[in-house]
């Protein structure tokens, strides 16, 4: 029995003793008689002798030793969520008590007379803050010990049909940290009527019902992170269009056209090249960039790499900020920004530049000023970008970004530090929001209940990437989590948000089925 890092304290007492009387009575001068007397009446029956109670990570124990083996029962109430252990016939009164413990699992325990049996006795009654699996009894010593022990960690589940290719689980469990909630889908996309697809909400954030209604689909989860104004900050493709581009070189799902899901790290990398006055200028079919240059002298000076689209910027770092930003570029006064129109430089700016309808703004910080500084007012510029790795270009419907990565080819590979997440992502038990496939290529959509201590205490990212493991999922990320975490199945919110309703939302992940 391991009985290594006590969560609560142990209590233990003893009982030495054993009870005699001798009387000596000298019945006459000449000769001695000594006569032991009989036990009393009163003092018959079995004694408890020794009684200890206590709690490991995963366990609690209740430790009994009697003076030789007696009868008893133990019941475990499974409503009122208390284990009974009843010892008729045995005395223990030095041992009574009633305290609470400090545990997450085990709450009070108390120990007193067994009134309602003939023979009297001890009842021991430990009481329990949630469901565990039935404890197990048994004895040891030839029968005088009597060990009863719980399990503290308990859990149940269902799956359950929701339409062809759909299926809806539901799996709570009580640990020693506290219960969990979980709902999950698990969607076949090779079964004919199944679809699935990244929306966006109308005039900036709608919650999932809500979307899910408008768009009549069988059931969503919310998608990826989005800033205060509902711009989605990462990766959306839908329906071969790049709604938003990726942040940094960050984890997404993209789908193809015969439901083949990857998961993997994308970014938006491209460059920019000044032109000379006499070199061609040239459009992309939306006229706002340049076509990239297959062969370009970067020893010239009159190259620099673009390192992101639409994201925020950081130190020596030049980005790209197009109409799909906005009316402007949001950033703060620490760099140097570049107006671009029809290919042209029309203007500068230090900070917050604005964006043109037909053109775009160049935003550098550090070793990118010097560079822009040497575009002029009237100079025509090439810039080109796309996604790495070409998602577009390999023929993806649907995309979505999101992170960290939970799992990769099966093993956990939480990816948070390089793709710079911050603390209240990565650290500490959240309501949690998460994406998988697994070997057989189906969709695994999760959502975790959290901050709620009475119905779910959220998840850490390595625990949900073990839960990831425990659905099947060969590949998981994560996607946004908090109170945006909801999942919506015909017309029902499944789980219970921690702002108390679901919140709006700038994005989700639908799911239409054929029920015909």
């Amino acid at each position: 029995m391991r009985q290594t890092a006590l969560q609560t304290q142990t209590r233990w007492r003893s009982v030495l003793g054993y009870m005699f009387v001798l009387s000596l009575v000298m019945c006459l001068v000449s000769g001695a008689m000594i006569d032991i007397a009989a036990k009393p009446e009163s003092e018959a029956g079995i004694l408890l002798e020794e009684f200890l109670y206590y709690t490991t990570d995963d366990k609690i124990i209740l430790d009994l030793l009697l003076d030789e083996p007696a009868p008893y029962t133990m019941r475990y109430l499974e409503v009122s969520n208390m284990i009974i252990v009843e010892l008729p016939g045995v005395e223990g009164k030095s041992f009574y008590l009633d305290e609470l413990v400090d545990d997450a699992v085990l709450d009070r325990i108390s120990v007193g007379p067994l009134a309602e049996h003939d023979t009297g006795g001890v009842l021991v009654t430990l009481y329990l803050r949630h469901k565990v699996p039935e404890p197990l009894a048994f004895r040891v010593k030839g029968g005088r010990r009597l060990l009863v022990e719980a399990q503290k960690e308990f859990s149940e589940g269902f799956e359950r049909f929701v339409a062809p290719g759909l299926a809806y689980g539901h799996w709570r469990k009580d640990t020693p940290s506290g219960p969990l909630f979980v709902n999950y889908m698990k969607i076949d996309l090779k079964e004919p009527g199944i679809r699935v697809s990244p929306v966006m909400a109308t005039g900036g954030k709608e919650t999932v019902d809500e979307l899910v209604a408008k768009h009549g689909a069988i059931a969503g989860v919310n998608g990826i992170y989005f800033a205060a104004d509902g711009r989605p900050l990462g990766l959306v493709v839908i329906d071969g269009e790049l709604i938003s581009p990726p942040y940094f070189n960050r984890t997404a799902a993209g789908m193809w056209p015969d439901g083949t899901i990857l998961i993997d790290n994308l970014t938006m990398t491209g460059e920019v090249r000044a032109l000379a006055l006499d070199e061609p200028q040239t459009t992309d079919e939306f006229g706002l960039i340049g076509e990239r240059q297959d062969k370009v002298d970067t020893s010239s000076g009159y190259v620099w790499q673009i390192d992101g689209v639409n994201r925020l910027r950081y130190a020596d770092e030049l980005i790209v900020y197009t109409p799909e930003n906005g009316l402007s570029t949001r950033t703060n006064n620490y760099g140097l920004e570049i107006i671009v129109e029809n290919n042209q430089v029309v203007g500068v700016a230090e900070g917050n530049g604005p964006i043109p309808r037909d053109g775009f703004v160049l935003s550098g910080h550090g070793k990118a000023v010097q560079w822009l500084r040497n575009l002029e007012i009237g100079e025509y510029i090439n810039a080109s970008w796309g996604l790495q790795p070409d998602w577009l270009g390999q023929g993806v419907v649907h995309a979505l970004g999101g992170g960290p990565r939970l799992l990769r080819g099966g093993k956990i590979d939480i990816t948070a530090e390089e793709e710079r997440f911050q603390p209240d992502i990565t650290l500490g038990r959240a309501p949690r929001t998460a994406l998988g496939t697994t070997a057989d290529g189906k969709l695994v959509l999760v959502t975790v209940n959290g901050r709620q201590d009475n119905i779910s205490i959220g998840m850490s990212l390595q625990e949900l990437a073990e839960l990831m493991q425990n659905l099947g999922a060969m590949e998981a990320m994560n996607l946004d989590g908090g109170g945006s975490s909801t999942m919506v199945v015909r017309g029902i919110v499944l789980n219970a948000p921690s702002d108390g309703r679901p919140r709006a939302v700038s994005n989700a992940v639908l799911v239409w089925a054929d029920t015909k």
